[in-house]
């Protein structure tokens, strides 16, 4: 064997082995980008529909949740009513939690929504909200229809708030009519109410007793007896739209559970009420 032939088979023996070298290089870097990227299970993403006066609680609920939970949610906060419209335009969606049952109901009557789901969550209780101090001396209802004082309602066709506050009014002989020429303000959702006392443009709202704590560094709270009061259920419900209905129930069953009354007791919510207070189907 000459000299010229050894040379050129050596260097094919060393070029055969740097080839190799390079697809086993190339063949463990792919394992290894397979085994760092390989993704986890695919998590399922709720839409929760939940009326603006519950957005601290919910927010607070999902957390916790989504901790335990290989499920994300995606909350939309506004007024009941307005929820309502767009859970019936949209068609889709998991959960709806307003605040107050008659929406729900509404939405089952229009088959929106699945009857054997609803849960009670909590109770609103209405309070009439104050300035500081109480410069107009505001203590019940029927100063309400006082000259000069400035009220701030709940839109009665966008909030529960404003239905709720409606209601209180006819049950204890006041006319809207009455004091009509008082309110200055109507808002979309109840924290609207709670911003308009913070900025000073109105003396007196009726909030629910939740928000009310919200906003306990610019106002003050005047109970509404019991017997002349109107507490609202906190419902929730399963939309006939949920595409992924197992993991819906599970949200359901978790804030209706004690570690879920716990985080709404912790956020200011009611969670019981007196046996005078009982208020099916509000």
């Amino acid at each position: 064997m000459t000299i010229k032939r050894v040379i050129l088979l050596t260097a094919a023996v060393v070029c055969l082995a740097v080839l190799a070298f390079c697809v086993v290089r190339a063949g463990s870097a792919s394992r290894r980008v397979i085994r760092t990227q390989r993704p986890g299970p695919a998590g399922a993403e709720l839409i929760l529909y939940c009326g603006a006066g519950i957005r601290p609680a919910a927010e607070a609920l999902i957390q916790a949740f989504e901790e335990d939970h290989n499920v994300k949610i995606q909350a939309t906060y506004a007024g009941s009513g307005r929820l309502l419209g767009q859970i019936s335009s949209l068609q889709k969606g998991d959960l709806f939690m307003p605040g107050a049952a008659l929406y729900v109901d509404k939405a089952i009557e229009k088959g929106l929504a699945l009857k054997d789901s609803k849960r009670v969550v909590a109770f609103f209780v209405p309070v009439i909200f104050v300035q500081k101090e109480n410069p107009m001396g505001i203590r019940s209802l029927e100063d309400f229809r006082k000259k000069g004082i400035r009220l701030g309602f709940g839109d009665e066709r966008s909030c529960a708030v404003g239905k709720k506050t409606l209601r209180i009014l006819k049950k204890n002989g006041i006319s809207y009519s009455e004091m009509e020429k008082n309110v200055v303000y109507k808002s979309g959702t109840v924290n609207e109410l709670g911003l308009a006392i913070q900025l000073g443009n109105v003396d007196a709202v009726i909030l629910w007793d939740a928000n009310a704590r919200h906003f306990a560094g610019s106002g003050e709270v005047v109970p509404i007896p019991p017997e002349k009061n109107i507490p609202s259920t906190i419902p929730i419900v399963l939309l006939k739209s949920s595409q992924y209905q197992e993991e819906a129930r599970g949200f359901i069953h978790f804030i209706t559970s004690e570690e879920g009354k716990k985080i709404l007791k912790q956020m200011g919510y009611t969670v019981s009420l007196p046996d005078n207070n009982a208020v099916p189907g509000t």
